[in-house]
C-alpha cells in the first residue's frame, strides 16, 4: 500500500549525468527520493531491488533503450504497475505513440520545463495513491482489515499455481469461532463484533508475513500457510488458542473450530473451492465432537 507520510521515490533513468543531477536536485528540492540509474540494464536491477513509486525514463541511450526497459517492466507482474513518464528529445507523434503503446503514462520532451515536470510527477503519483487505496478497499474486509472472501479465492489460485511450479506443498486451514450467535443473540451485534475483532487479533499475533487470513462469512475465517509443514499445524492452533484462553466475552469461552487441507502439488487437479471443501468438512466435524461432548 501506498504511503503518503513518506518520500516518494523517483528513479530516474538517463545516460547524461547532467540530466540526473539536475532532475534528481529538482525532485529533492520538492519532497521527493530520486534515485539514478545510467541505462537500462542498471535500471531493471535496481528496480528488482526495491519498487520506484515512479520512473523517469529517457529513451536514447546505449544498449538497452528506455522502449525496451519499458517493455521488460510491463511484462513482469511485479513491475507492471510503476508509472512510467518518458523524458526525451524525440518529439514526434511515431515515438510518443510508441512510448503510450508499451505502456508509459506520460511523455515530457527535452528540453523540459521544470513545472511541467513536477506538475506531472504529482499527477501520477496522486492516481497511484488513489488507485492502490481502491484496490485495498476492493480486497479488504471493512470490520475487521483482513482480506475478503473474493480475494481469498483469487490468492489461492495463485498459490496453488505457485505450489506446481515450485512443488512445494502448502497448508490451509477454515476456522468458525463457537459461540458467536449467542453472543449477538444475547448481548447484540456490538459484543459479536468484539468477539470476532478478538481472534483476529489472536490470529494476526500468530501468523507470519508470509501468511494471509481472509473473513469468509460473518464467523468463519479462511488462511492459507505457505511456509509450514502438515505435522506444524496442530502446534500453530494451539498458540492461536493459547492467545484466546484467558479472555471471555459475558462468561462465554472465546474458542474456535477448525479444519485444515494440504495442498499436494503432486494433484494437480484440485481446485480452490475443493480445497477450501476439505478444511470446511474438517471445521464442520469438529464442531460437531464439540457439541457432542457439552451435551
Amino acid at each position: 500500500m501506498y504511503d503518503m507520510s513518506k518520500k516518494p521515490l523517483i528513479l530516474i533513468v538517463d545516460d547524461n549525468p547532467q540530466n540526473l543531477q539536475v532532475l534528481g536536485s529538482m525532485l529533492k528540492e520538492h519532497n521527493y527520493k530520486p534515485a539514478a540509474a545510467q541505462n537500462g540494464g542498471k535500471a531493471i536491477e535496481f528496480v528488482h531491488k526495491k519498487i520506484p513509486d515512479l520512473i523517469l525514463l529517457d529513451v536514447m541511450m546505449p544498449g538497452m533503450d528506455g522502449i525496451e526497459v519499458c517493455r521488460r517492466l510491463k511484462a513482469q507482474e511485479s513491475t507492471r504497475d510503476i508509472p512510467i513518464i518518458f523524458i526525451t528529445a524525440l518529439s514526434e507523434i511515431k515515438d510518443k505513440l510508441k512510448a503510450f503503446a508499451i505502456g508509459g503514462v506520460d511523455y515530457i520532451t527535452k528540453p523540459f520545463i521544470t513545472e511541467e515536470v513536477l506538475a506531472r510527477i504529482n499527477v501520477h503519483i496522486k492516481l497511484k495513491e488513489a488507485l492502490e487505496k481502491l484496490l485495498q478497499v476492493s480486497i479488504t474486509d471493512e470490520m475487521t482489515g483482513v482480506f475478503n472472501r473474493r480475494f481469498a479465492y483469487e490468492i489461492l489460485t495463485k498459490q496453488i499455481e505457485t505450489a506446481k511450479k515450485t512443488k512445494e506443498n502448502f497448508i490451509i486451514c477454515y476456522i468458525d469461532i463457537d459461540n458467536l450467535k449467542k453472543i449477538n443473540d444475547t448481548h447484540g451485534h456490538a459484543e459479536g463484533d468484539l468477539l470476532i475483532g478478538k481472534v483476529v487479533e489472536a490470529l494476526k499475533q500468530i501468523t507470519m508475513v508470509s501468511d494471509y487470513i481472509f473473513r469468509m462469512g460473518g464467523d468463519e475465517f479462511l488462511l492459507i500457510f505457505p511456509k509450514i509443514e502438515i505435522q506444524q499445524i496442530n502446534s500453530l492452533i494451539d498458540r492461536i488458542r493459547q492467545q484466546l484462553n484467558n479472555q471471555v466475552i459475558h462468561n462465554q469461552p472465546i474458542d474456535f473450530s477448525f479444519g485444515f487441507a494440504e495442498f499436494n502439488y503432486e494433484k494437480q487437479d484440485i481446485s480452490p473451492d475443493e480445497l477450501i471443501n476439505i478444511a470446511d468438512s474438517g471445521m464442520y466435524e469438529s464442531k460437531l465432537k464439540k457439541k457432542q461432548c457439552d451435551r
